[in-house]
């Protein structure tokens, strides 16, 4: 019996999903100007992204030769503490890391700044009510 009634489970998921997936499409269609909001959002995003891997580019082995013989010229407290400050995980493994936060902290920021500068079209209000049209005319 568990089988039969986890079968049912999820069949009903699958048909939320769709239904889910329904009223999405439904949304898109009726909102005005959201589909051309989330064109030009995706379109901003991914300039973004574009530019914060040309602002923040993977270190070479170069940069990171660099900054290995700038942290051994440094006097031996202060490399302590440089090294306590990323507990102690070797340059080769803390810079990339270190540059990938620095790129992902950019484009988080801006993200934000465009979704600020960008309101969306589809208000609470205007999203319950296509919502309560979709169930309306396509029943639950």
């Amino acid at each position: 019996m568990p089988k039969k009634s986890a079968n049912l489970a999820l069949w009903v998921s699958h048909e939320q999903e769709g239904r889910d997936e329904a009223l999405e499409a439904f949304i898109l269609d009726h909102a005005p100007g959201l589909r051309e909001y989330y064109t030009a959002q995706q379109d901003a995003f991914s300039r973004l992204e574009e530019d914060a891997y040309v602002r923040h580019p993977d270190p070479t082995p170069d940069d990171i030769a660099a900054a290995e013989a700038a942290e051994a010229a440094l006097p031996s407290r202060k490399r302590t503490e440089v090294q306590l400050r990323r507990s102690f995980a070797p340059l080769a493994v803390h810079l990339p890391n270190e540059i990938k936060r620095k790129g992902k902290r950019f484009v988080q920021q801006a993200q934000r700044a465009w979704n600020r500068a960008n309101l969306i079209p589809l208000t609470w209000e205007l999203e319950r009510a296509l919502t309560a049209e979709f169930m309306k005319t396509y029943g639950q």
